[in-house]
């Protein structure tokens, strides 16, 4: 899944740390597609977790010193998100790779991005100025 302009939240940083996600799911998929995603997915969840927690803070923050009608709304999708890659990188180390469950995890993140951006994080274009 490529980035494209109707993700655009109004907050170039925001969608800067939104392209830098898209391009990450993007190569850790063709890395899966060619067989080598064991190697790396350890590597993908530790970004993966890293990321959200960096970008979840710096969105949240956004929203709420904006006034953003949907902060609330995001930071709960982003628990819930984050619980989502918690539960995953528990169940990697538990039980290791899995390729058609990574594949699941892209699948989601892609899904979830597509969903969470274009109903909430677009929202920021109402509040910012």
């Amino acid at each position: 899944m490529k980035w494209e302009p109707r993700f655009a939240t109004g907050d170039a940083k925001i969608d800067d740390q939104h392209r830098m996600l898209f391009t990450a799911s993007e190569q850790f998929r063709h890395t899966l597609e060619a067989g080598e995603g064991k190697k790396t997915y350890d590597l993908f969840l530790d970004f993966l977790t890293s990321y959200c927690e960096m970008h979840f803070a710096v969105e949240e923050n956004c929203m709420f010193m904006h006034k953003c009608p949907v902060a609330t709304q995001n930071k709960h999708e982003h628990g819930l998100f984050l619980r989502l890659v918690d539960k995953e990188n528990v169940r990697f180390r538990d039980e290791g790779f899995d390729a058609a469950l990574a594949t699941k995890l892209l699948d989601t993140l892609d899904h979830w991005l597509e969903s969470h951006i274009c109903r909430i994080d677009t929202r920021l274009n109402e509040v910012l100025v």
